[in-house]
């Protein structure tokens, strides 16, 4: 049974997350409110009540879920997996996967990394002011 799969960051590149979870599709797109995009290093969320976080939707497997774990450190507490309500009228509607930070990670992102999050938005056809914001406030010069 399929499940979805909200991604924010590097996953919203289609070659970058068909080669971590193969017979993914793209299902969507959102804007979740109450959590904004941050860049310290790599793509992260935070809860604020006064943002919407753009998303790309990604219908998979259960078992992607297992490989996105692994890539994205849940056992190591880097990332938590956590259920989202998707807001009504998405197309994909219901609930969808994410995956928040635990360990903070100082830094700005590197220009390759910039490189996977420009192109899923443009992938996805998502605005880009949520990501050139948090560009400019993790101090990325590229």
């Amino acid at each position: 049974m399929p499940v979805l799969y909200a991604a924010y960051g590097s996953n919203l590149d289609h070659a970058r997350m068909r080669d971590r979870c193969k017979g993914a599709e793209p299902a969507g797109t959102a804007l979740l409110p109450g959590w904004r995009l941050v860049l310290r290093r790599y793509a992260d969320i935070e809860p604020d009540r006064a943002s919407l976080l753009p998303i790309g939707l990604w219908r998979i497997r259960p078992a992607h879920l297992r490989s996105l774990d692994k890539f994205e450190g849940t056992a190591l507490g880097i990332y938590e997996r956590l259920k989202v309500v998707l807001p009504q009228g998405t197309t994909a509607g219901g609930e969808a996967w994410i995956y928040a930070g635990r360990r903070l990670r100082a830094g700005p992102p590197e220009g390759w990394y910039v490189a996977h999050l420009r192109l899923g938005y443009r992938e996805f056809g998502l605005e880009s002011g949520s990501l050139d914001a948090a560009l400019s406030a993790s101090g990325f010069a590229g």
